[in-house]
């Protein structure tokens, strides 16, 4: 890449030289180098494949990449078992290639892994979500016997016939300031973090976006490793799928907001149930400690200014909500309210967002359509 022409696009694959067993879970991600360093907590705690796509936003990235690889021959030996795919856009000096360049093409490159993903289950996620200890054993005995078809059915065992997701929830640390606390490795320590006062650690987004998980459920003590959770409109889990069944993200989407949405209004319309996994998780470090110039979008050196006016509504948001409702101002996005729900509405029917694939016994557990207060189902 670093001899070829700066204003051609290249995308390099480089599949997995390695087998696995039919229950094994291959976690899928995508980042661009500044999160080099921040993945490598997550190469030390899971154990199963990895499909990665890493973006070079700059020309300067190509010899980063390589550097960074080789500085540790147990880094570059990780990475070699990889599933992994590198992006280069165009480097032209236009002013419309600066565009295309800065508009990290989020959902693109989770289709890029995801193509080259080695085993018939997945797990996408982002460069910033940690999982938790021995999570892949754990998915392999409890997440991929709930998506595959009993075999006392008498049927053809297709993990097909099931349209199940298997949700991860998703948490932040949040400690005091100037303090830091370790990741938690045990339910335990996970449930003494979140009921600490005050929390030492909260859902990632406790309303529309990782609300549902329902953390009072996840940490009761049950014989069931899982239990059923239901839809609800502006929710972005993450979850095990099976990889041939598994719709592809919609590459209309780039930078953040809508980008998970999407797909999981998706499932949710192709009649998905969805049940979230007991005694495993992600956690997402402080938020504080990713406020740094390098950790921005990359499209934030393109924002614009008049997008950016004075909102009191979003003056106590945090950053990445803020990111999300400029970029629904923005007329030359594809934009998740104006532009996909209408899309969606217009293939499935007026009911797309009701949670048809969930059990008439759980509908009613939290109240729906939280992000737009007192419409039902969020319409």
């Amino acid at each position: 890449m670093r001899e070829s022409d700066p204003t051609t696009p290249m995308i390099l694959r480089i599949p997995s030289p390695l087998s696995y067993s039919l229950s094994a879970v291959t976690l899928v991600t995508q980042f661009s180098i500044s999160r080099l360093t921040r993945f490598e907590r997550t190469l030390s705690l899971w154990t199963g494949p990895i499909s990665l796509s890493i973006y070079l936003t700059d020309s300067s990235d190509i010899s980063t990449l390589e550097s960074y690889l080789l500085s540790s021959p147990s880094l570059l030996s990780s990475y070699r078992s990889i599933a992994l795919t590198i992006i280069k856009p165009s480097y032209e000096g236009t002013e419309a290639a600066l565009v295309e360049r800065l508009r990290y093409p989020i959902n693109r490159l989770r289709n890029l892994a995801l193509d080259i993903a080695p085993t018939a289950h997945v797990l996408v996620t982002d460069a910033d979500f940690v999982p938790s200890p021995d999570m892949h054993s754990i998915l392999e005995t409890r997440a991929v016997p709930l998506i595959s078809h009993p075999a006392a059915s008498g049927r053809t065992r297709s993990p097909t016939l099931r349209r199940t997701a298997v949700v991860i929830s998703a948490f932040v640390l949040s400690p005091p300031s100037n303090t830091t606390i370790p990741y938690p490795s045990t339910p335990s320590e996970l449930s003494t973090l979140l009921s600490s006062h005050p929390p030492l650690a909260t859902l990632t987004d406790p309303n529309a976006g990782h609300g549902p998980s329902l953390p009072s459920l996840l940490l009761s003590p049950s014989s069931s490793p899982s239990f059923d959770i239901c839809y609800e409109p502006q929710w972005e889990p993450y979850y095990v799928l099976h990889t041939p069944s598994h719709p592809l993200y919609d590459e209309r989407f780039t930078d953040q907001g809508g980008d998970k949405q999407s797909h999981a209004l998706l499932l949710n319309a192709l009649g998905y149930s969805f049940k979230a996994l007991r005694d495993v998780w992600f956690m997402h470090p402080p938020k504080d400690a990713l406020s740094t110039k390098e950790d921005e979008w990359p499209s934030s050196r393109l924002v614009d200014p008049e997008l950016e006016v004075e909102d009191h509504t979003l003056a106590n948001v945090n950053e990445e909500k803020k990111h999300f409702s400029v970029a629904q101002r923005d007329q030359r996005r594809w934009r998740y309210f104006e532009d996909y729900v209408p899309e969606v509405r217009r293939g499935f029917g007026w009911n797309f967002r009701f949670p048809g694939g969930c059990a008439a016994g759980v509908v009613g557990v939290r109240s729906f359509g939280r992000a737009r207060a007192g419409v039902v189902f969020g319409m």
